[in-house]
Formats: C-alpha cells, sequence, structure tokens
C-alpha cells in the first residue's frame, strides 16, 4: 500500500521485491507469489503468479490511487492473502508487506493473523519505507515478533544491508543463543516501540557480561559446526556505532581463525550494524566477544548462524503423543504438555547429550531444563513431558537446546528457537474434528474444544467461532467436568462461567452448503475470550464432493 505518496513506497517497494525474487533464485527455491493490494477504505484483488517475469510485469504498471490518512486496512488485506488457497501450498510460506503507513484495522485482527501464521508456520515481515508514523506500528511488531518475522523501517537515503533482510525466508538459520538474546531483536530497524518496552529490563545485571576499560563485552560462543554467521545489533545513541567490534577467540585456532581463513564484513544500517563472518574451510570456534562503549543507553544483538547446513531446530509442543500431534504454539502454563524438537542436522550431534531450556524473555531467567529422549517414530525428533512453571508468567519465552557437536575436538553448541512461545493461564485445545477435517455437502463437521481454568480465581469464558466462507457456525452447549467429582454437568450458556480448576468441552458444529468447490479450504477461527486471556484455534477444513463420503 501507499498510503501518502502515488509513487512512493511502489518504487523502492518493487526494488526490493527484486532483491527478494534474487535471493529466492540463488538459493534454488522455487515458489507461488501472492500480490494482496490495500488500502483505506477498501483492498484490491488478490492476484497468484506462478513466473517472477510475471509478477515484475504486474509490479512495474501497479499505480497507487487511494490513501492520503497514514492508515490503511492493512490486517484485512494480510487475511486476505492468508486465505488464498494457494497460500502455503509450498509449506515454507513468508508474508512481506510493504507500506508507508501505520494499520487502521489491527486492533482486532492482529490476534487472529498472528495465530493462523503460527499454524500455518509461516513468518511476517514488515518493510515501511520512510513511515509516516514516529515509529513502527505495535501491531506491525506483535504479528512479527511473536511469527518469527520482523520490522523494517528504511528512511530515505538510508544505508541498509538488502542480502540481511531478505534472506530469511529462503535460507535455513538457526540463533545462537548468547546470554542476553532473548531481548534481542532478530534484524536491525525495529524503531522505538519495542526499545521502550524493553528499558526496563536491558539495564540487568549479567553474569557473563565483563568490563574492559570503557567497553563491555558479551561472549558468543561457536561451534564447529558454524561457517557463517551474523551479529546484528543496535546501539543508542547511534554515535557508537563505529565503535562496535566483533573481536575473535582468545587462543584460537591459529590458521582457522587467520584472516584469510575468516573473513568479517561491517555493514552499517539506519540505526544498527551486521557482521557477517565467512569461514572458508573449518570453523574458528570459540567465545568470540562483541565489544561495545558502556557508555550507551541501549544495546541489543542477536547472532544468527546462516547456509544450508546450519544446525537448527523447531520446537513446538502438543497435549498428546497419539493421534494428529497438533502444534499448539500457545501453550498453557500449569497444564501437562509435550515439548517436541525437531533438528535438521541431528547425525552430527551427540544425542544422548541434548538437553533444552525453556528461558523466559523478561531477565533470560531459566525456569525448567531436561535431558531430551529420542522419538522412536520419527526420525531427528526428540520428545520431553513437562509442566511449564506457572511462575514464568505470560511474558513469552524460547526454547533453548544445547549438546555437543560430534567430531575431532567436540564443542558443545547452543541453539534459540526463533518463535517466541507466550503462554496462557487459561488453556484452549481442539481435541477432536470429525468428518477427517473435511466438509461434505449438507453435512455437519463437529469441532471440539476444551476449556480449562488454571486461574486462582472463577473466570467468564466467551467463545465466538466463524469462517472464511461464512458456513453456518453454532457454538452448542459445554459438559463441565470438576476435580474431585464425578460425572459432569451440562451449561446451555455462552459465555461460559468455569471455577478454579473447572474443564469445559464445548461442541462446534459448521453446516456445509449443498453446493461446494472440492479442495477449496475453509479456515474456521475460534476465539475465546476471558478477563485475562484471548485465546485462539484455527482450523483448515477441505472441501469435498458427495461420492468421497461413503
Amino acid at each position: 500500500s501507499s498510503g501518502i505518496n502515488a509513487e512512493c513506497p511502489l518504487r523502492p517497494g518493487r526494488e526490493y521485491i527484486q532483491h527478494l525474487l534474487r535471493e529466492q533464485e540463488a538459493a534454488g527455491v522455487s515458489a507461488v507469489y501472492i500480490v494482496q493490494t490495500f488500502g483505506d477504505p477498501a483492498i484490491g484483488p488478490t492476484k497468484v503468479y506462478r513466473s517472477k517475469v510475471s509478477l515484475l510485469k504486474y509490479l512495474d504498471n501497479l499505480q497507487s490511487r487511494i490513501g492520503g490518512d497514514c492508515q490503511e486496512k492493512t490486517c484485512q488485506g494480510m487475511l486476505s492473502a492468508m486465505y488464498n488457497p494457494n497460500f502455503n501450498r509450498k509449506g515454507n510460506a513468508a508474508m512481506y508487506v510493504f507500506t508507508d503507513a501505520g494499520s487502521k484495522d489491527c486492533a482486532m485482527q492482529a490476534t487472529v493473523i498472528t495465530r493462523t501464521l503460527q499454524f500455518t508456520k509461516a513468518s511476517a515481515y514488515f518493510i515501511l519505507f520512510d513511515s509516516c508514523r514516529p515509529n513502527i506500528d505495535p501491531r506491525y511488531v506483535q504479528i512479527a515478533s511473536q511469527t518469527g518475522g520482523f520490522c523494517l523501517l528504511i528512511r530515505e537515503h538510508a544505508v541498509f544491508n538488502i542480502t540481511d533482510t531478505v534472506n530469511g525466508a529462503f535460507e535455513s538459520d538457526a540463533i545462537i543463543a548468547g546470554e542476553d538474546s532473548a531481548e534481542s531483536n532478530s534484524v536491525v530497524g525495529q524503531g522505538a516501540y519495542l526499545s521502550r518496552l524493553r528499558r526496563s529490563t536491558s539495564k540487568r545485571s549479567i553474569d557473563d557480561n565483563t568490563s574492559n576499560g570503557h567497553h563491555v563485552n558479551k561472549n558468543i560462543m561457536i561451534d564447529d559446526l558454524t561457517l557463517r554467521f551474523k551479529v546484528t545489533f543496535t546501539i543508542s545513541p547511534a554515535q557508537y556505532l563505529d565503535s562496535v567490534e566483533l573481536q575473535k577467540p582468545v587462543g584460537g585456532h591459529a590458521v582457522y581463525c587467520s584472516d584469510d581463513k575468516t573473513g568479517m564484513v561491517k555493514s552499517i544500517a539506519d540505526n544498527g550494524a551486521v557482521y557477517e563472518v565467512n569461514m572458508r574451510s573449518c570453523s574458528c570456534s570459540g567465545n568470540w566477544t562483541l565489544a561495545y562503549p558502556s557508555a550507551a543507553d541501549e544495546f541489543t544483538y542477536t547472532v544468527k548462524s546462516i547456509g544450508e547446513y546450519s544446525l537448527a531446530f523447531e520446537s513446538y509442543f502438543v497435549n498428546e503423543l497419539m493421534g494428529s500431534r497438533v502444534a499448539n504454539y500457545a501453550p498453557c502454563l500449569g497444564i501437562e504438555e509435550y515439548l517436541v524438537i525437531k533438528l535438521n542436522q541431528g547425525e552430527q550431534i551427540d544425542s544422548s547429550s541434548l538437553s533444552a531450556k525453556i528461558v523466559g524473555l523478561a531477565g533470560g531467567v531459566v525456569y525448567w531444563q531436561a535431558s531430551l529422549l529420542r522419538d522412536q517414530e520419527y526420525s531427528n525428533t526428540y520428545i520431553v513431558k513437562l509442566v511449564i512453571p506457572s511462575d514464568i508468567g505470560t511474558d513469552g519465552f524460547r526454547v533453548v537446546l544445547e549438546g555437543n557437536v560430534l567430531g575431532t575436538s567436540g564443542s558443545r553448541f547452543e541453539r534459540q528457537s526463533s518463535r517466541i512461545f507466550y503462554p496462557t493461564t487459561s488453556c484452549l485445545r481442539l481435541i477432536d474434528v470429525s468428518n477427517y477435517y473435511a466438509l461434505f455437502p449438507q453435512k455437519r463437521t463437529d469441532l471440539t474444544l476444551e476449556l480449562t481454568n488454571n486461574n486462582a480465581f472463577s473466570d467468564v469464558y466467551s467463545v465466538v467461532c466463524s469462517n472464511t466462507e461464512n458456513y453456518p457456525v453454532v457454538v452448542g452447549g459445554t459438559r463441565i467436568y470438576t476435580p474431585g467429582r464425578r460425572g459432569f454437568r451440562k451449561m446451555k450458556s455462552n459465555p461460559i462461567l468455569l471455577e478454579p480448576g473447572d474443564q469445559g468441552v464445548v461442541m462446534v458444529t459448521i453446516s456445509a452448503p449443498g453446493s461446494l468447490h472440492r479442495g477449496r479450504t475453509v479456515s474456521v477461527n475460534c476465539r475465546v475470550t476471558t478477563t485475562t486471556d484471548e485465546l485462539i484455534e484455527v482450523v483448515r477444513l477441505t472441501e469435498m464432493e458427495e461420492k468421497f463420503y461413503n
């Protein structure tokens, strides 16, 4: 979209997309391109392209004819693109939002978008060109941070590393777990909004922060499997940008850590910089040091190992080991769940040494740690049963994976989940879907939801469900189970009153019409609101023909 100028940001947006396509081609990844224009008061038609030539031709002829008030219907445009059946067909979707305006409709829809992207394991990236706002829209920050994406605010005439901002969608990357990394941004350019949120915790004392004269040193542990990595940092005031240094390990390997074997390139960005390190043969492993002036008001950083063979992992929670194993990206406090970790380079690590941690965003506190057991059914998959401690709160946490590398030196590795988990005190779970997740003409498909009140007080739960095709949806009665009591009691009202510890089972029915489009996906969104939480479950149903029913 373009909320102010008829040309900007369409021209830089086109240039950015051209860079994005070049990175995609270099990574050897095929893609289907969905283009959705949006503005105010309406959004445009959704376009689908299967070739880069057709996409660029469309972008060359794209003109901005609306706007002017610095607010657009951004989330309506995002929803329209996500509900297109081609979205996520490749299993590695990424959504890029190009605009210079804030959102007009994201206050109510940001949670639905976030939950849908998490469900489809897709990330959202917001690229803002000379925003008409003084900072990045907080809703953009919320969606990006909770889906593994980022926000990038590019001011006029700013210098930025375009490759660093686009490779997240096409390269396998992993966040290297360093101290304080839980509070760091994933990319330069987050703006003032997050800085204010972090201000209360960024000044905390850290054990491995060491002061050397006028500098503070951050330790970064690089293992034998890391041949390429990037250190992205922001510092305030910006006058200290040139004073930040990335230093090789003291006592590192004389050959592998030499300038001939390990090269470093520093790229200055709008309000931060990026160090890109390439090792030509073997890893310069050990404790690298990121040194910055102690007089800085704020300093944040992340470290990413990048490349086709980077050691990375995906983590999610499931409430049972049998059945379809529906991933829960909003785990519940005080409820027994299973943490599932999938490694992409499991054959290079000592599986008996693997352990996982839950590290809170606020203060980087380790709330839980345990060894992992290999899943007998799937390769490179590890599972551990746990109850997320209630004292972790709802501020969010990341999963940290630790273990030993197989090889001559046997260095130790640490990786951190790119996704941030935000636990809830109340719990919503989808426990059953009838008709094998399908819709049949003039038939009903039932969804069974389970609600649990883990608070120390009674709470009221309001259940509302909708779907992308506006088919009739009915939220039925509730069976309420109370600990220590036999059987259940029925409640027909909605909202639902649950006492502490109560569990409610709700049946939701969606009725299909007589005519359906075979293969079309219908997304059903069920939202439960309480006095303390907002819970979302997204279910994708596939329309079928009558002859497939019997």
